[in-house]
């Protein structure tokens, strides 16, 4: 077993998932950098991903060690034409979206506070990224994952959203996850994943924003 052959496995791995070698870290509840290239080798030499990160991995991707073993073993290496292309986009924790002046007026994300993720290419420029820091969302979404937003692609019933409350509705509140149910105008009925908040049966015009989740770590 060589170096290089379990680097190219995580690797492999990451991408058949739709990750980065830092998302998959994330995904796998170690810190994002765990599995960057800068950290395969050190001043002392090669370094190698230890047995508590990669049963980590397997836990988080779902994952056998005998896959992982097959890929070690050069089962499905990634051809330099097939590697995902990664895209950095900004990224802050689902608790932390109830603060004003995260988003400008076209509901982008904008201001300080938000840190950056690696993911895989998404179709909106406008994209940004939240880190799931609680257990309220489970089973659905796990503590630790990631979710991609979109300001910009359109919501159909059956669509997972993110969304929050106006002041013009009377009150604003933490961002909530719902699942996008009847329209019939420009009022939408939602479903909650959120144990802390109910159905929500709401105009458009009183949201201050709502974004559809498009795609979240597994």
């Amino acid at each position: 077993m060589k170096h290089e052959d379990i680097w190219r496995a995580l690797d492999t791995l990451a991408a058949e998932k739709g990750l980065s070698p830092s998302g998959l870290a994330r995904a796998a509840g170690l810190d994002p950098t765990t599995f960057n290239r800068s950290k395969r080798v050190g001043r002392t030499g090669l370094r190698w991903p230890s047995t508590e990160s990669l049963s980590r991995v397997l836990a988080a991707t779902g994952a056998s060690l005998e896959s992982f073993t097959a890929l070690v073993g050069g089962a499905r290496a990634l051809t330099a034409g097939r590697s995902h292309r990664a895209h950095h986009l900004p990224l802050l924790a689902l608790s932390q979206l109830e603060a004003d002046g995260l988003f400008d007026e076209h509901g982008h994300p904008s201001g300080r506070g938000w840190e950056e993720t690696e993911v895989p290419q998404p179709g909106d420029p406008h994209s940004y990224a939240v880190r799931v820091d609680g257990g309220r969302l489970e089973p659905v979404f796990r503590e630790g994952g990631t979710l991609i937003v979109s300001p910009a692609v359109p919501i159909r019933p059956g669509d997972r959203v993110l969304l929050r409350i106006s002041a013009k509705a009377g009150a604003t509140g933490p961002a909530g996850v719902f699942v996008a149910r009847e329209r019939a105008g420009t009022r939408f009925d939602f479903e909650t994943l959120d144990a802390a908040h109910g159905r929500l049966s709401i105009d458009t015009g009183q949201l201050e924003w709502l974004h559809r989740i498009i795609w979240a770590s597994s």
